[in-house]
C-alpha cells in the first residue's frame, strides 16, 4: 500500500477531493564525498587595554580622610591553641575563639597566589554550529548594554580561615561535625588563590564584565564597628580589581552576597552602623576604579534564614541608603549603586480566576514589594505584609521613606525562572492565621506545572527552567510597577543541567540545555526591550564557573567545569559560554 501512495497526492479543494497521480523523476546518482561540517573558529579575546577611565571617584590618597580615625589595621593567622592565652578583645586568641566551634574535612592543598598562564589555544576552539539556535529578529543592543558573568566570594573563593579571615553566617555549612554531609568551602574552587587564572580565562574569551563579591568577614574579621581591619584582605582585593583591569575587564562589585560576619546583627539597628564602617574601607580603596556597587545580594528573601524578624528589612534598607547617600555626597562618587533582588515571578496559575492574580501579586508583594516599595516608588509596605499577623513587621515613618526614596541608581534582580500561583489548601484565611503553614506568610502555593498538567518548560537539576515564555512578563511586571528609571539589569540568570556531575567531562562540556536556557532567554529579552518598551541595561550570566551552591557541588549553574580532584582545580570552559559571547557580539550595536 505505501508504495503505490508515495504516488498519489490527494488534494482538498473546498468541500470536494482530487487524486491526482504522478509519475517520479529519475532516480539520480553521483560520487559520494565527505565535507568539512565544522571549522576552526577561535574565540576572540578581549582587549588588554583598560576600557575604563578610574575617575568613578576619588583616588584612595583623597578619599582615606573620610575613613574614621583610631581604626586598627592588622592581619591574624589562626593558631586554635590561642584562646588559652587571651590577649583583648580583638586579639589573637580572641580571633582563634571566633573559630572554636568551625573545622573542615576539606583542606586547601595550596596556600599561594597562582600566576596566571596562557589559555592554550587547543581550548578556544569553537564547538559545533548550534543550529537550533532561536530565531533571529534583529534586535539589536546599544553598545554601551552591561554583559558578563558573575560569581561569589563564599561560593568559589575557599581558604576560609587563611590570611585574616573571620567567620561568616554560611561557614557552618559542611563544618564539622555537625554538618559533614554537606560540601563546605574550605576548598571551593580555590578561586582565592586562582583569580588570576580566572580572569585571564574570561578575557581569553571574550568576557567584557565580572561580577564578584568581596567577604565582609575578610576585610572585618570581627565583622562589627570599630573592630580591626584586615590589610591582607584590602591588598587582595585590590589586587583582584587591578588584575580585571589589566585584562580589560570592568568589575562589578556585591559588598554582602549572604556571607555576613556571624557578629553582625540583622535584626537590630546596629546592622545600619557595622555595614556603613565596612563599606567605608572598601569603598574608599576601590571606588575610583570600580563603576557599578551591590550593597546586598536577594536580602528580599533572607526572612527566616538570614535573619529572624521582617524588621531586618528596615535596618536593611537603612543601611544600603547610608552607604549610598555616602557614597554620592561625600565621596563625590560617579558611579552607580544598587541592591539586587532574587524573583521568581508569580504567574497566575489560572488567569480567568482573580483568586489567582490575587494570590500571585500577593506573593509579588512579600517578595518584591516589601523592599521596592520605599526604594523606587516612595511608598509605604505593601498593606497585605503590614496585615499578616505575627509578620511582626513596623511600618516606615514618613521620614523614613524619606531617607530612603530614590536611594538606587537601577534596578537590579535575579529572574531564573517563572512560577505558577493559586490559593494554598484550606483557603487563604486558614493559612494567614496560622504562622506554622509552611505556606505562610506569602500562603502562595507555587508550582512549575500548568493548569492542563504540563511542565512550563524543560526541569534543571534544581529549580531553574527552560521557560523562556515568561521572560518579558518578569522584565513588564518589574518595569511597569516599580517604574525604575535608571533601567533593569538582570545580574544572575542561568541553568543547571538535571544529574551534570555525573557525566563524562565531554558531556558536561557539550551543555546544550544551559545554551538554550540563554538563547532562549536573551532573545526574549530583547522583545522586551523592542515590543514591550523595557529599558535592560545589563545582564550578568550565573555563573561563570560551577561553584558550591550552599553546601552542594550537584547544582553545576557554571559555564566551565572545575576539576577538584585533580590537584590544580583545571578549568574547561562549556559550549554556553562560547554561544553567550557569541550572542552578544551578533547584537550590541558597534
Amino acid at each position: 500500500m505505501s508504495a503505490v501512495l508515495e504516488h498519489i497526492h490527494i488534494l482538498k479543494v473546498g468541500p470536494s477531493f482530487h487524486v491526482r497521480l504522478y509519475k517520479p523523476s529519475a532516480d539520480v546518482f553521483s560520487t559520494f564525498k565527505y565535507t568539512q561540517q565544522t571549522l576552526n573558529r577561535l574565540a576572540s579575546p578581549i582587549s588588554t587595554t583598560v576600557p575604563v577611565a578610574t575617575s568613578y571617584a576619588p583616588h584612595f590618597s583623597e578619599a582615606s580622610t573620610l575613613l574614621p580615625t583610631g581604626v586598627t589595621y592588622t592581619t591574624y593567622s589562626l593558631n586554635r591553641s590561642a584562646t588559652l592565652y587571651p590577649d583583648g578583645q580583638y586579639g589573637q586568641s580572641a580571633y582563634a575563639a571566633l573559630w572554636e566551634n568551625l573545622s573542615y574535612s576539606n583542606i586547601p592543598p595550596f596556600t599561594t597566589t597562582a600566576s596566571p598562564t596562557p589559555v592554550p589555544t587547543s581550548e578556544l576552539v569553537y564547538p559545533p554550529t548550534l543550529y537550533n539556535r532561536p530565531q533571529d529578529f534583529c534586535q539589536d543592543l546599544p553598545s554601551d548594554f552591561i554583559w558578563g558573568v558573575a560569581g561569589s566570594s563564599w561560593q568559589i573563593e575557599g581558604g576560609l580561615y587563611v590570611e585574616g579571615r573571620g567567620p561568616s553566617i554560611l561557614d557552618a555549612i559542611g563544618a564539622l561535625p555537625n554538618d559533614s554531609g554537606a560540601n563546605d568551602s574550605n576548598v571551593a574552587n580555590m578561586n582565592y588563590f586562582m583569580y588570576k587564572q580566572d580572569i585571564a580565562r574570561l578575557a581569553a574569551i571574550g568576557i567584557p564584565n565580572y561580577s564578584f563579591s568581596i567577604s565582609w568577614s575578610r576585610v572585618v574579621p570581627f565583622g562589627v564597628t570599630n573592630s580591626p581591619i584586615n590589610t591582607e584582605a584590602l591588598s587582595h582585593y585590590d589586587n583582584v580589581i587591578n588584575t580585571c583591569l589589566e585584562y580589560g575587564i570592568t568589575p562589578i562589585v556585591t559588598l554582602s552576597h549572604f556571607d555576613a560576619p556571624t557578629s553582625v546583627d540583622f535584626d537590630s539597628e546596629s546592622l545600619v552602623d557595622d555595614y556603613l564602617y565596612y563599606s567605608k574601607q572598601v569603598i574608599t580603596r576601590y571606588a575610583d576604579r570600580v563603576p557599578i556597587w551591590v550593597t546586598f545580594n536577594e536580602p528580599n528573601i533572607g526572612a527566616g534564614s538570614f535573619f529572624r524578624t521582617y524588621n531586618a528589612f528596615t535596618y536593611i534598607l537603612l543601611a544600603h541608603s547610608a552607604v549610598y547617600d555616602w557614597y554620592k555626597k561625600e565621596l563625590g562618587g560617579k558611579g552607580r549603586i544598587t541592591m539586587k533582588f532574587a524573583n521568581n515571578l508569580a504567574v497566575p496559575l489560572d488567569l480567568a480566576n482573580k483568586s489567582d492574580i490575587d494570590i500571585a501579586l500577593r506573593y509579588q508583594d512579600f517578595i518584591l514589594g516589601i523592599m521596592a516599595n520605599p526604594l523606587f516608588i516612595g511608598q509605604q509596605y505593601p498593606e497585605d505584609v503590614l496585615a499578616t499577623p505575627e509578620v511582626g513587621l513596623t511600618a516606615l515613618t514618613p521620614s523614613q521613606i524619606s531617607s530612603i526614596h530614590g536611594r538606587i541608581d537601577f534596578w537590579a534582580f535575579d529572574p531564573y525562572v517563572a512560577q505558577f500561583a493559586s490559593l494554598p489548601p484550606g483557603g487563604l484565611s486558614a493559612c494567614i492565621s496560622n504562622s506554622s503553614n509552611p505556606l505562610w506568610p506569602s500562603c502562595a502555593l507555587l508550582s512549575n506545572v500548568q493548569a492542563n498538567g504540563w511542565l512550563m518548560g524543560d526541569a534543571s537539576n534544581g529549580y531553574a527552567y527552560i521557560a523562556p515564555q515568561y521572560v518579558r512578563q518578569q522584565l513588564g511586571y518589574v518595569w511597569n510597577t516599580f517604574k525604575p528609571t535608571g533601567g533593569i539589569m538582570i545580574t544572575e540568570f542561568g541553568f543547571n543541567p538535571f544529574a551534570d556531575g555525573q557525566k563524562s567531562l565531554d558531556a558536561q562540556r557539550y551543555d546544550l540545555e544551559r545554551t538554550l536556557y540563554y538563547q532562549d532567554f536573551l532573545q526574549e529579552m530583547l522583545k522586551a526591550i523592542h515590543d514591550d518598551g523595557v529599558k535592560v541595561i545589563g545582564a550578568l550570566a550565573w555563573s561563570f564557573a560551577d561553584n558550591n551552591e550552599f553546601g552542594s557541588f550537584a547544582n553545576q549553574y557554571g559555564m566551565q567545569t572545575v576539576n577538584r580532584t585533580d590537584g590544580k582545580f583545571t578549568r574547561h570552559y562549556k559550549r554556553s559560554i562560547f554561544d553567550y559571547v557569541d550572542f552578544f557580539h551578533n547584537h550590541i550595536s558597534a
